[in-house]
């Protein structure tokens, strides 16, 4: 009798912590000037971050081929031709330093915007958004308001902080703007911003 009892609650437990388990997609760039220095204080900190907190975390490239820098790899889960954006809570977009956008990854951000689920993007990345018309009437954090880019017009400069605008975060410093004296890496704390947020679904 115990041990059905047991079985019982544990797959109560298992079942009640699976539901509530918010899943999030990385999305990593991969032609950066700084792979190793990238991959170890942004994309790698940011997924430790997201699995100390209790996210189950997965990780997409567009080739999915392993990334390599130095001493520092990462074998990403998925290519990003697989991912079924239906099985996320929240998307993410470290900086990695490359601000080169692909009709792939444009798509992919049109069609995240489409689900209303949230996204945030760390400096290069909030080009991303931009080129996909996510940031169309709002406001939005980079590292400085002087965009060359027609991507952003129809959008609000708010500083180069983090910026919350409706499901949408950008950051404006990211690792290597603070290695060069170019403002704060605000990569902890765009995170915890994007956890909150995905933590507030239903």
């Amino acid at each position: 009798m115990k041990t059905v009892l047991f079985l019982i609650t544990f797959f109560i437990c298992h079942f009640s912590y699976s539901q509530n388990t918010k899943r999030v997609l990385i999305l990593i760039k991969e032609e950066s000037s700084q792979l190793e220095f990238m991959l170890e204080n942004e994309a790698l900190k940011m997924r430790g971050i997201l699995k100390q907190s209790g996210f189950e975390v997965f990780t997409a490239t567009v080739s999915g081929k392993t990334l390599r820098g130095g001493s520092v790899s990462l074998t990403p889960d998925l290519k990003l031709s697989q991912v079924d954006i239906n099985d996320y809570d929240g998307f993410i977009i470290p900086c990695m330093i490359v601000d080169k956008t692909t009709e792939e990854t444009v798509e992919f951000v049109k069609n995240v915007v489409k689900s209303k689920k949230p996204i945030a993007a760390q400096v290069a990345s909030v080009y991303l958004l931009a080129e996909a018309g996510a940031l169309k009437d709002k406001e939005y954090a980079l590292y400085s308001d002087q965009s060359p880019k027609s991507a952003f017009e129809g959008s609000t400069y708010a500083g180069n902080g983090v910026v919350k605008d409706g499901k949408i975060l950008t950051s404006g410093g990211c690792p290597w703007a603070e290695y060069k004296n170019r403002g704060k890496d605000r990569t902890v704390e765009l995170t915890e911003a994007f956890m909150d947020m995905v933590k507030a679904l239903r």
